[in-house]
């Protein structure tokens, strides 16, 4: 479509000829300022919305009388009124060629420049955060912790939780070393700029930054005189262990090894934080040996700036990598994400050692049926205690005041003879032999334990988990 003549245009500017360029290009003159300027109908028009002269002028009065006030052409106005230029566009100010730094003769910018915001990148952390906000609250806010800033926190949980926290420093070793295998460093020139090679940067701090924290465990453990026995590791931490054998295997993506990387850091730090909130509950200072530990070299650590720096460009590594990933199915990748943030959170909540409310030890809390001490275990050693010993009584020969029971009578006793109702006499015809009822009450006042019932947790089918680690 070709230029058409604007009467508004024509009105505010002179045409005229310049003889004295070696081009003899057409200029224009406005003829309310005396601005000169080559002719260009695009420019005219900015000038016009600029021009303090014109828009204090009757012609322009008049205009905005009849299609309203100034801020009508903001909003409001036909969009057909700017392309016939019928009103300045306030458009054109924006994405101008070069520097917009000109001035009119009073000194003013003609149109002020323009900082436009950059565009907001998707962030996978704040998604995980966002989707898994309790379970990572649950993570993050144990009663361990809170006994641990308050300065009440027991010395045999403290010394339980750094014993498995040594297991977990080994295993993240391992770890960190699989996902720098894991690593394709391309040739450029810049390497300092490239995320493969900033991704190496880190991984090589966190294998750093892991081995001084072994040192200064044991430096701590030596200083304040704490106790740190040989025990394994816990189903929980070889849990943990697994978790990192396979977010660091082949069938892994480098995204989902980092996102254990920082999930399970973020999980440590917030944690501490959690656990230093408590510390201005410390009405006076403790003396005993794992309190001073603690509020002097522990939490300190895991509290520290540098410790925060590190999570934070782990946190920014993880987003730039979620973005740029070319994986075939970018959305099963990020669903793998999530569903490893949610393990990470899950296991987290349970590393921290069981504490009752004196902070001491808690064996009980939070095992379910099957899990410990006061599970299937226990409710078989104490409450069908007296049917188990009949019923392991059976297995033998049962000596009876009357005639010897054979196998067919054994046969047709009732299965699971329930706590407490049992008669001795004369529930089986007969009467147990007074040898046979001692035996029992030995058995049983003697504190006697069920198989398996060594006093510790007791997770029944996990034996097995985390042999690989």
């Amino acid at each position: 479509m070709g230029r058409h003549a604007n009467p508004d245009i024509r009105r505010a500017f002179a045409e005229f000829q310049d003889q004295d360029t070696p081009s003899k290009c057409n200029k224009v003159r406005c003829l309310h300022c005396g601005f000169v300027r080559a002719k260009n109908t695009t420019r005219q028009i900015e000038h016009l919305h600029a021009c303090e002269a014109y828009l204090a002028s009757p012609e322009a009065q008049q205009w905005h009388a009849q299609n309203g006030d100034e801020n009508s052409m903001n909003a409001g106005m036909a969009p057909n009124s700017v392309l016939s230029g019928q009103q300045p566009n306030p458009n054109l100010q924006i994405n101008r060629r070069g520097p917009n730094n000109k001035r009119a003769r009073d000194g003013q910018q003609l149109a002020p420049h323009m900082n436009m915001p950059p565009p907001i990148a998707p962030s996978l952390t704040a998604h995980l955060l966002t989707i898994c906000a309790q379970p990572f609250t649950q993570a993050t806010q144990q009663p361990f912790l809170s006994h641990a800033g308050c300065g009440s926190l027991a010395p045999g949980p403290l010394s339980q939780w750094l014993v498995q926290d040594g297991h977990y420093a080994r295993g993240f070793i391992r770890f960190v070393g699989q996902l720098l295998a894991k690593l394709r460093l391309p040739q450029t020139a810049n390497s300092q700029f490239h995320p493969m090679y900033r991704t190496m940067d880190l991984l090589i701090s966190a294998l750093n930054n892991m081995r001084r924290e072994m040192s200064f465990f044991e430096i701590t453990a030596t200083k304040y005189g704490l106790t740190l026995n040989q025990d394994p590791p816990t189903p929980i931490t070889r849990a943990l262990l697994d978790l990192f054998v396979s977010a660091s295997s082949s069938s892994a993506s480098l995204l989902e090894g980092m996102v254990v990387l920082w999930g399970t850091e973020h999980c440590y730090r917030t944690a501490w934080q959690y656990a230093s909130s408590f510390s201005s509950s410390l009405s006076t200072p403790s003396t005993d040996n794992h309190i001073v530990a603690l509020h002097q070299a522990l939490i300190p650590n895991w509290t520290s700036p540098a410790f925060s720096k590190f999570i934070d460009a782990s946190r920014a590594l993880v987003d730039e990598l979620a973005n740029i990933t070319t994986a075939r199915d970018g959305k099963e990748e990020m669903t793998r994400c999530e569903e490893i943030f949610r393990q990470i959170c899950w296991l987290e909540e349970r590393f921290w050692p069981d504490v009752d409310g004196m902070g001491e030890e808690d064996d009980s809390a939070r095992l379910g049926p099957n899990l410990g001490p006061m599970g299937t275990g226990m409710d078989n050693g104490m409450n069908n205690g007296m049917s188990n010993a009949i019923n392991n009584g059976m297995n033998g020969p049962m000596q009876m005041n009357g005639p010897q029971m054979n196998e067919a009578q054994m046969n047709g006793l009732p299965n699971g003879l329930p706590s407490g109702s049992i008669q001795m006499n004369g529930q089986m015809n007969g009467q147990m032999s007074s040898q046979m009822q001692p035996q029992m009450n030995s058995q049983m006042n003697n504190g006697e334990r069920p198989a398996g019932g060594d006093g510790r947790n007791n997770f029944a089918g996990l034996e097995s988990v985390g042999q690989s680690s």
